[in-house]
């Protein structure tokens, strides 16, 4: 049941308005879920429930507790058998059972089953009150302060790279600016600046917490740094390596130098080894008796050869190497409305429910569902069956995220031109959902190009949502609901015999259905294509 505005929350559920939940229309059960509006919450409401309607004892009404929460299949079937037509429980107590109770054999059948429903996931009241609070604050902080909310989701997750792309993905996606690291800007850990957020400097590939602390100690004391070569020559002493500039450099970190990202490629590992040497002569003439003074920066003079900047292509891939993320701006960002006309992206990945075994269930799609989507190779092992045909494991990656795309050998051989890494393709295939991984197995794998027609996407779906006449749920009550499922089909609300373009897109979910024909009836609630 889901209240309508605050203003108007019903003392208890009206049944009349709700069939769906009429199992619950009995005196009995008024008191026990009047305080949750008819709805199973707490653990100890499937205790109360067992107690008053199966005239269960305190101690029995628990072990029927234990039983759901463990999924004890034969436990329960004992259980149900008790709390329906009673009998001997327990160190022989007697167990009058729900027909004593006049509760008719077809009610208490189905409450006894729902609860074994929501027990798989039940908490008791205590714990399920500090889960809520701990989820409002949590929603409060990232509706209010949502950049400052993810810097500490990134921050604690610094040394996870996969982690820290997910969530920069998602920020980019939601418009939230996240700027790349920079030595005079960025701190060890990500910060906030100007309403984004900046890459700190230990969420590099190759830059441990340690040394971004050193860097940073040393910019704060000493004042910023001047050029590639002033932060070289003091960050040296800090035990710095080759292998962490080459990230500093390839992330952008030196970009404010206006040296081309390249050109210090190519001269850094050099330069660094001049630096080394420098220091250790002086180090020498400062313990040597008869040493000669080195002269100052003696040999320390770097001149940049004239070479061109890696090309757009390049430079994303290198920032995808030491970031996780692409930074700067997607290789797929020249196809972005092409991608939209695919029935798949890997957005549909992050949605799905857990069954009693831990595997997901996904509510975007399920398994055996053909399926077309763009997205560009950033890994392909090919290898040998036992015929000595060849087939492929090839991952593909989206603006949302990655999916494994299974190539066997009778769609190797007509796709294999295109198995390549940074290579665009669109992958049709048919969706296989093996112990909760997806996975997409190949039918064929085509170039995408930016001149390519789209031909399989003819119409668009849409949602409409109708309100009844005399219905007592507005428009912002379904406002509410569309708002929680974000997506890319339009709603449409018809009421009084007028349209609204709610100007709103949702993602097509179980949820989000459940949640509207809760408010406006099973026939209220229609998708449909609409002609491009």
């Amino acid at each position: 049941y889901r209240p309508g505005p605050m203003d108007s929350i019903p003392k208890y559920v009206d049944f009349k308005h709700h069939p769906e939940h009429i199992i619950y229309d009995t005196p009995l059960l008024e008191p026990l879920l009047k305080a949750t509006y008819g709805v199973l919450i707490y653990q100890e409401q499937v205790m109360q429930i067992c107690q008053k309607i199966g005239g269960f004892s305190l101690g029995q009404s628990d072990i029927v507790r234990r039983a759901m929460g463990k999924k004890n299949v034969d436990e329960m079937a004992r259980q149900k058998q008790l709390f329906i037509y009673g009998g001997t429980g327990d160190k022989g107590v007697k167990i009058p059972g729900a027909l004593s109770n006049g509760v008719s054999e077809a009610i208490a059948t189905k409450l006894f089953d729902e609860m074994a429903g929501f027990a798989k996931y039940a908490f008791n009241k205590s714990h399920a009150a500090a889960y809520a609070v701990l989820a409002y604050q949590t929603a409060y902080l990232k509706r209010y302060y949502e950049p400052e909310f993810f810097c500490s989701i990134l921050n604690n997750r610094i040394d996870k790279i996969e982690e820290l792309s997910k969530y920069l993905t998602y920020l980019k996606s939601k418009e939230i600016a996240v700027y790349p690291p920079d030595v005079n800007k960025s701190k060890s850990f990500f910060s906030c600046e100007n309403g984004g957020l900046r890459f700190g400097l230990a969420g590099l590939k190759n830059v441990g917490i340690a040394v971004a602390n050193d860097i940073i100690r040393e910019r704060d004391a000493h004042g910023e740094f001047k050029s590639f070569e002033d932060f070289i020559e003091r960050a040296t002493p800090l035990n710095i390596n080759k292998r962490l500039v080459e990230s500093l450099i390839l992330a952008g970190a030196f970009d404010s130098f206006n040296v081309n990202r390249r050109t210090l490629m190519q001269v850094h590992a050099e330069f660094m080894d001049r630096v080394s040497a420098a220091n250790k002569k002086k180090s020498d003439v400062q313990i040597s008796l008869f040493g000669t003074l080195l002269p100052e920066d003696e040999g320390l003079k770097l001149e940049y050869p004239v070479v061109s900047e890696f090309s757009s292509k390049e430079k994303l891939m290198f920032e995808k190497t030491v970031l996780g993320i692409y930074l700067s701006g997607h290789p797929l960002a020249d196809f972005a409305d092409k991608l939209k006309g695919f029935s798949f992206n890997t957005d549909a990945l992050n949605y799905f429910e857990e069954d009693e075994n831990g595997n997901k269930l996904y509510t975007e799609f399920k398994d055996g569902d053909r399926v077309s989507m763009g997205g560009i190779i950033t890994e392909v092992k090919r290898l040998s069956t036992k015929k000595g045909a060849t087939m492929a494991f090839v991952k593909v990656e989206d603006v949302y995220g990655a999916i494994e795309v299974i190539v066997f050998p009778n769609a190797f051989d007509k796709c294999r031109a295109v198995l390549n890494d940074e290579e665009t393709v669109v992958v049709t295939g048919r969706v296989q959902l093996k112990e909760g991984v997806a996975q997409i197995l190949a039918e064929d794998i085509k170039p995408l190009s930016i001149e390519e027609e789209i031909v399989e996407q003819k119409s668009v779906e849409m949602l409409g949502i109708i309100i009844p006449d005399g219905s007592p749920f507005t428009t912002d009550d379904v406002m509410d609901v569309l708002e929680s499922y974000p997506g890319d089909i339009r709603a449409i609300i018809a009421k009084d015999g007028k349209k609204y373009d709610t100007k709103t897109f949702v993602r097509k979910c179980d949820g989000l259905k459940s949640e509207l024909k809760n408010l406006v009836g099973e026939k209220g609630v229609v998708f449909f294509k609409k002609n491009v």
